[in-house]
């Protein structure tokens, strides 16, 4: 593929002027509506009808400036519990997995590039649109994306098992000495490996988000006690391409998890 014009090392489209969102949301409710391929020639991204793993994609998407398809696939048709909950996607994943290994979700469809894996298509992304960085700290983009998937498991994994009741001593006892590690992580920022925004950094933003319903909804105000990381995700809420995006009618706040989760 080629690669996009750039002006410096810290260039990224989104940064330069607020657009509208260039997302199609497709919404998945029939095995056939889950694509093979990618949809209208456009880069696609799939994933359950809910923010998890797949809206870090979905931000570099926008921050990259491109038109894309945003494919939200229901759990259905049963309830959770009963073997139709989330038969649709089984039943597809036949054909998915002709189309490309491993075949998960999220996947990504990009020309004859077929992915799985939620780190390995922000990489994907992050060099086919100079998301990653500077090439000197290429190893801190790998750290934070592989350390934010334990940080991000820990509370989503309470989320689906314990809901509020196991997530409020988590976030009591346990949170401060975790964002004390990611202050030092950010360092002077602004971002986490300095100047320039990466998909690291939207995975890791994603994370603190969705810390912020639990708190808002436990009454507790944790995160708020980090102003660094409270700067950071508002330097990221201010970038013009994710400004837009969470003002328009594409994005998706909630819900953070799929239907069985006892907290969404």
């Amino acid at each position: 593929f080629g690669s996009r014009s750039r002006t410096g090392p810290s260039f990224t489209p989104g940064w330069l002027a607020a657009a509208m969102s260039k997302a199609k949301v497709l919404v998945a409710t029939t095995p056939e509506e889950i694509p093979t391929r990618a949809v209208d020639g456009k880069i696609t991204t799939v994933y359950w009808n809910i923010c998890g793993l797949g809206q870090p994609i979905r931000y570099a998407l926008e921050l990259a400036g491109v038109d894309y398809v945003d494919v939200r696939v229901h759990w259905g048709p049963g309830e959770p519990q009963t073997p139709e909950y989330k038969k649709m996607w089984f039943d597809r994943k036949v054909a998915i997995s002709e189309a490309m290994p491993f075949a998960n979700l999220p996947y990504m469809l990009d020309g004859d590039v077929a992915l799985a894996q939620s780190n390995t298509i922000l990489r994907y992304l992050g060099r086919k649109f100079d998301l990653m960085g500077d090439a000197s700290k290429a190893h801190i983009v790998d750290l934070i994306l592989d350390q934010t998937a334990d940080f991000d498991g820990q509370s989503t994994g309470l989320s689906y098992s314990q809901g509020l009741d196991g997530l409020r001593p988590y976030i009591q006892d346990r949170l401060p000495g975790i964002l004390s590690d990611w202050v030092r992580m950010l360092g002077v920022g602004p971002f986490m490996t300095g100047n320039c925004v990466t998909v690291a950094d939207l995975k890791v933003y994603e994370t603190f988000r969705k810390l912020q319903i639990m708190e808002s909804e436990l009454g507790m105000s944790v995160l708020s006690q980090f102003p660094a990381l409270t700067k950071f995700m508002g330097d990221i809420e201010e970038l013009p391409a994710i400004k837009a995006y969470r003002e328009s009618q594409q994005y998706m706040a909630r819900p953070l998890n799929n239907e069985h989760a006892r907290f969404k």
